[in-house]
């Protein structure tokens, strides 16, 4: 089935070191988040493990995301390909598949928690692995040096550090970003993303 036809899915990811790691966000002025015109068109591919802890308990996956401007299609899968799902969706829902069977579909985070026990920002984090924000939303930046390929920003409620690799673009060009890990925290969620292969689409 096709990525535009099942709606998708979005997006995962990553953990933190607690609140204290964050607190120099909220504590600092504001900075320039680093943007690449060419990763703004959100048209990629990433692979990677991630890790969830929400409460107690503790979640390690193997992912492989695709994404193509608002529509996603995430696979996820536990130790020797054990439990695969698929989420497939844009911004309003999601598609749960087994297989060819669809074991769900709703709003992306009620689906997630229903169905993996916790839920992640999916609609942001393809922004925020490459270092900035969901656009169109309120956010609070600092402690961000993309000197050292890193930022930092709150926003919807989470913590967010993105740490990435910044290329020369070409000639009159912003520089080309891309993603090495990302973690969050909000509340009793933890997640780190760590990427471990990306590709740009049809590249």
């Amino acid at each position: 089935m096709p990525l535009a036809a099942i709606v998708a899915v979005r997006r995962l990811i990553l953990l933190p070191r607690r609140v204290l790691l964050f607190l120099p966000i909220m504590l600092s002025g504001c900075v320039s988040v680093p943007v690449s015109t060419e990763d703004q068109q959100l048209d990629f591919s990433v692979q990677g493990k991630l890790m969830v802890f929400h409460e107690k308990q503790k979640t390690s996956l193997r992912f492989f995301w695709r994404q193509a401007e608002d529509a996603y299609r995430i696979d996820v899968w536990g130790n020797f390909g054990q439990g695969r799902l698929q989420l497939r969706g844009d911004t309003d829902e999601m598609v749960v598949l087994r297989g060819d069977d669809i074991i769900a579909i709703g709003k992306p985070q009620e689906v997630m928690r229903k169905q993996l026990g916790w839920g992640l920002p999916v609609t942001a984090i393809p922004h925020w692995l490459f270092g900035r924000p969901l656009p169109n939303s309120g956010h609070e930046v600092g402690a961000d040096s993309a000197a050292n390929w890193q930022s930092q920003f709150v926003q919807l409620g989470w913590a967010v550090f993105a740490q990435f690799k910044s290329y020369p673009g070409g000639q009159g060009t912003l520089p080309i970003i891309e993603p090495i890990q990302l973690t969050l925290e909000r509340g009793n969620t933890r997640a780190k993303l760590l990427v471990s292969k990306f590709r740009r689409n049809g590249r």
